[in-house]
């Protein structure tokens, strides 16, 4: 996914600036004209002449004026207040073209622009949220980060003076906070866990600034990674939701909130019918602990990890991918007093089972620091478990492991492994690829001339000459593919090339 034009739903700073833009609002109201929408006509929904029954068939959508009187109020549009790019960089307020020759087109009067001796007007914009009991409201962090003041506008027309009680930029949420009489009420949370790709869902939210929009659509699949974070999960839908709806409430069928609305998937910035939404069995947790403590307290166990995919399920002879691969381990951590290893492949986690990295991450984050939690995990086709403390996630990030430095001089002769369709060279401290042959499956899976080769199929890359005996071990055991463990700029990881003719 081109990461450029996954938006934040916020009300926008500008489209195409990655996940978190915003609305701005414009100096002078900006009028929003659109021609009427084509109206399309109800699919009839039966079935021709000779066609047989079926069990599933396509209902009627419902209608949704009920619910969404409902719920309507207790969704909000917040607007925000932040400092100007100009003003957080600490740049000069004068005539940013002074000395050049655009200096005599680029002039300020007094009160127009941030001209000689004016200051940057702050940037306004404007996101959306839903009320909790108590007077407290979900949002997107992307909605509320940096913001000067907030203003919690009701569908009633009030205007409320908003404070964040706390964020977690790693899941993009916050919750802010309003004092006031005859607030509405809280909305529920639902089960997201339900949730299935075609069900009907609808949205509510302030796109562009327009308070209390209402769409609906269908969840379009579930599980999505948009490379956001580690513990990306989203619904995707097709209900349209724009910039200036983030962090507002994605409903099911009974007006249960079964989603934070986030970010889009845009080449314009505008609505192309897909849609993100955190899934409230993820939300709802950590709204909670955001409201008790301020923060969220996550669990560590010291791993960097990689996807299965099915070439490295075929180097390990696995059915079919699954579990998260150990491409790391760092001294010192839970994982490393534990006996795991780089290379483990772990299956379980406590009474989850591990079918891809983010059921691990989601598992370990959500495990208290001090539990004990037992981890299955196979090794050279064997599978066996280990106990593990889990720790403290530290704000910060945890100290990487020491790897091993780069290459030493003193080369030797070049190797070529065709199957693989790489060159490879020993150096002091180990084996290297020198060049990559186009379209090979070496540069399919994305491998580069420098990588340094750490193993082949667990066993160590001590020279290019164990490299070919590891991989000609490989081919005569009748496996498709082999694994590689690789170092590229100080990080480890693992990828399964397929053997060519395998």
């Amino acid at each position: 996914m081109n990461r450029g034009v996954v938006i934040g739903a916020v009300g926008g700073l500008a489209a195409g600036l990655g996940i978190g833009a915003l609305w701005l609002a414009a100096p002078s109201f900006a009028h929003f004209n659109s021609a009427p929408a084509g109206i399309v006509a109800p699919m009839a929904g039966q079935l021709g002449a000779g066609t047989s029954a079926q069990t599933a068939r396509w209902g009627a959508v419902p209608n949704l004026a009920d619910l969404v009187e409902q719920v309507s109020p207790s969704v909000v549009q917040i607007q925000v207040r932040q400092a100007s790019a100009v003003q957080r960089a600490g740049a000069p307020q004068g005539n940013p073209f002074s000395g050049t020759p655009f200096e005599d087109f680029f002039r300020f009067g007094p009160g127009q622009g941030f001209g000689q001796g004016q200051e940057a007007p702050d940037r306004r914009g404007s996101g959306s949220g839903f009320f909790l009991e108590g007077g407290y409201i979900v949002t997107n962090n992307h909605v509320v980060d940096e913001a000067k003041s907030l203003t919690v506008v009701l569908q009633d027309g009030r205007e409320l003076a908003a404070s964040v009680i706390g964020a977690d930029p790693r899941t993009d949420l916050a919750v802010v906070k309003v004092e006031g009489a005859r607030l509405p009420k809280g909305l529920p949370w639902g089960d997201s866990n339900r949730a299935r790709p075609g069900d009907n869902v609808f949205a509510i939210g302030a796109p562009f600034g327009l308070a209390n929009t209402v769409t609906a659509g269908i969840v379009s699949a579930r599980g999505r990674d948009i490379r956001s974070g580690a513990y990306d999960d989203f619904i995707q839908v097709d209900a349209p939701i724009n910039q200036g709806n983030s962090g507002g409430p994605l409903f099911d069928q009974s007006g249960a909130v079964i989603g934070v609305n986030s970010a889009i998937y845009s080449p314009s910035g505008g609505n192309v019918g897909i849609g993100f939404s955190i899934p409230s069995d993820l939300a709802r947790g950590i709204v909670q602990q955001i409201i008790t403590n301020g923060s969220v307290q996550r669990g560590w166990l010291g791993v960097s990890i990689g996807q299965v995919t099915p070439e490295i399920a075929a180097s390990l002879s696995l059915a079919a991918p699954k579990g998260a691969l150990v491409n790391q381990v760092t001294d010192g951590s839970p994982a490393a007093k534990a006996g795991l290893r780089e290379g483990d492949l772990i299956l379980r986690y406590g009474d989850r089972e591990v079918h891809s990295i983010q059921d691990l991450t989601r598992a370990v984050a959500d495990t208290k620091a001090g539990t004990t939690r037992d981890v299955r995990f196979l090794r050279e086709g064997r599978e066996q478990t280990v106990r593990v403390t889990i720790a403290k996630l530290e704000d910060a990030s945890q100290p990487a492991p020491v790897l091993a430095s780069a290459a030493a001089p003193g080369a030797s002769a070049a190797t070529t492994l065709a199957e693989l369709g790489l060159d490879l060279v020993g150096r002091e401290g180990g084996v290297f690829i020198t060049a990559v042959k186009v379209n090979s499956p070496a540069s399919e899976m994305g491998l580069r001339a420098g990588d340094k080769i750490l193993k082949v199929n667990q066993d160590a890359a001590a020279s290019p000459e164990a490299v070919r005996k590891s991989v000609a071990a490989a081919r005569s055991q009748g496996r498709t593919a082999v694994l590689l463990q690789v170092e590229r700029d100080q990080q480890r990881f693992f990828l399964g090339v397929p053997l060519s003719g395998g």
